[in-house]
């Protein structure tokens, strides 16, 4: 051991001895959730323990038996960070967040690949749960930073610092980690420890100005010029907000769901960014409905530019619960939706606001009322606000889609949805019988009987437009669903989807998808993407 190495050594102990004793000063009591299976606490590990029950839709214990470890690592990382596609992003968080048995084999990588995928989702709060259920999974380096950063998220510096402390990092810490100990002992008020551990990153070739100076602003002593705020990580954007840094422009270009997360829970976070934080983490699905309200909810008065389009319509909204201008400013911003994402994030967040509307303002809002009724689940409400808009005159080729969906929502099964394929045939007209055929394909695949004259109308009006999936994802669906690998399977059928998901397939694509879902048990699921495919239309 070089002398060098063995000095960075000597060094890093130093500071993990004296880390613990400037954070136990101000340490409060742990108020981390309690995982779910918390009798076999001591038993889990980084593949058995879970974010969600089996009561709750948690995939079975064997979603991950019949799969190889080193093909889930390559998947976990194909999944993307951002959806805009809210059936697949719930698919996929659904099977990580399914806790079951390991996989057979060296499952070490894959399982560090799971919790980072957890992470690029920005699935701080299960992924806090999660880590804080599995102290075997806590001991690997990787899979304690990203428990760290979760907490972070969750503006937890305590916890966070204390997963970093805990890390089993060997002689060289990875430099996250020592950033994340330079930050914890300047928030202590440890400067010599800050110091020190942002020495060890610059020993290897790991120093940073920006992490210098931010740490130094933090710990209270700015530079003449402290660096501007940064949002591309939960640790950078603590540090920015302990540090009071100002940001520059456009801050939230590049920033990550962890660090908007941590920037919508922190009442210090600059305004208006806190409020665009808060609405984007609730689009990718890392903050409630309830919460993402309050927040936006306590964005002061005085600041009416660059808020989010939801955060005006909240407004107005609350200005007048249930009135024609609380149904007219839902109204504009579910058209101004661009991606299912959009209309389902603002149809989620105002949904026991629609429900509670007297009125439409005109036809088009009360088509659109009732797609979002369609797309956050809500049978009942989608029937009365469907029969609304029949009632106002909405024409019956716009609302086919709409009830093709409610069919397969009120789960119509038999003669029944049979008899719903032929409603949508019939509803089309010659004008629109390929968009009918693509929606009569989607029913189908959801084992709607087809009889003779739904075949005929298929084999006279082949769907057209739309996207093939990626083709080796397919095939590697169909050899999931042959061998019954449900976590691979699911996995495999959000990829094939893409960041867009189905709205942007075609029609046989699609329908691949979802009988290979349907073969795997997670009919659930399948309804849920078939649903959100009939909503968008079919693409050009």
């Amino acid at each position: 051991m070089s002398i060098m190495v063995k000095r960075n050594a000597v060094a890093l102990a130093a500071l993990l001895a004296a880390a613990p004793l400037a954070a136990h000063a101000q340490q409060q009591p742990s108020a981390l959730p309690r995982p779910i299976e918390g009798q076999a606490l001591q038993e889990l590990d980084a593949w058995s323990v879970s974010a969600l029950s089996r009561a709750n839709g948690a995939l079975p214990a064997d979603l991950w038996s019949r799969s190889d470890p080193a093909f889930l690592a390559v998947l976990f990382d194909r999944l993307p960070a951002n959806f805009d596609s809210p059936a697949t992003l719930a698919l996929a968080r659904r099977v990580l967040f399914s806790g079951g048995e390991a996989p057979r084999g060296d499952a070490q990588a894959a399982a560090r690949k799971r919790f980072e995928a957890l992470g690029r989702m920005g699935a701080a709060d299960e992924l806090g749960q999660m880590a804080a259920g599995s102290r075997s999974a806590l001991a690997d380096p990787l899979i304690a930073q990203y428990a760290a950063q979760a907490e972070l998220a969750r503006g937890r510096r305590q916890e966070a610092c204390a997963r970093g402390r805990a890390a089993n990092v060997g002689e060289q810490a990875p430099p996250f980690l020592l950033r994340l100990r330079a930050f914890c002992a300047a928030a202590a008020g440890d400067r010599a420890a800050a110091d020190l551990a942002l020495e060890l990153a610059s020993a290897q070739n790991a120093a940073d100005a920006w992490y210098t100076g931010a740490v130094a602003a933090a710990a209270g002593a700015p530079g003449a010029r402290p660096p501007a705020a940064r949002y591309d990580n939960s640790l950078t954007a603590q540090l920015s907000l302990a540090g009071n840094l100002r940001p520059g422009p456009n801050p939230l270009n590049n920033a990550s769901t962890m660090a908007l997360l941590a920037l919508a829970r922190a009442d210090n976070a600059p305004q208006p960014q806190r409020a665009q934080a808060a609405w984007t983490a609730f689009r990718r699905g890392a903050l409630t409905a309830q919460e993402t309200r309050t927040i936006l909810a306590a964005t002061p008065a005085e600041i009416t530019s660059a808020l989010p389009p939801a955060a005006t319509a909240l407004r107005q909204v609350s200005a007048g619960p249930g009135s024609l201008e609380a149904a007219t400013a839902i109204a504009g911003l579910l058209r101004a939706a661009t991606t299912p994402a959009d209309f389902y994030a603002a149809a989620r967040f105002f949904k026991d606001d629609i429900a509670a509307l007297q009125s439409a303002p005109d036809q088009a809002a009360a088509l659109q009322f009732a797609r979002a009724a369609l797309i956050t689940g809500d049978a009942a409400l989608a029937q009365r606000l469907l029969a609304s808009a029949r009632q106002g005159g909405v024409d019956e080729a716009a609302l086919a889609p709409l009830d093709a969906a409610l069919s397969i929502l009120s789960g119509a099964r038999g003669e029944q949805a049979t008899i719903a394929m032929k409603r949508r045939i019939d509803a089309a007209g010659s004008s629109l019988a390929r968009a009918a055929a693509r929606d009569v394909a989607i029913m189908a695949a959801l084992g709607a009987p087809v009889d003779g004259q739904v075949q005929a109308f298929l084999l006279a009006n082949p769907p057209q437009g739309g996207a093939r999936a990626e083709s080796g994802a397919m095939l590697a669906l169909a050899a999931a669903s042959e061998r019954g690998a449900s976590g691979e399977g699911a996995l495999l059928a959000a990829a094939a989807a893409g960041e867009a998901g189905p709205a942007r397939l075609d029609a046989e694509s699609i329908e691949r998808i979802l009988r290979a879902l349907r073969s795997l048990g997670l009919n659930d699921d399948a309804r849920r993407i078939a649903i959100e495919a009939l909503l968008a239309g079919a693409p050009g």
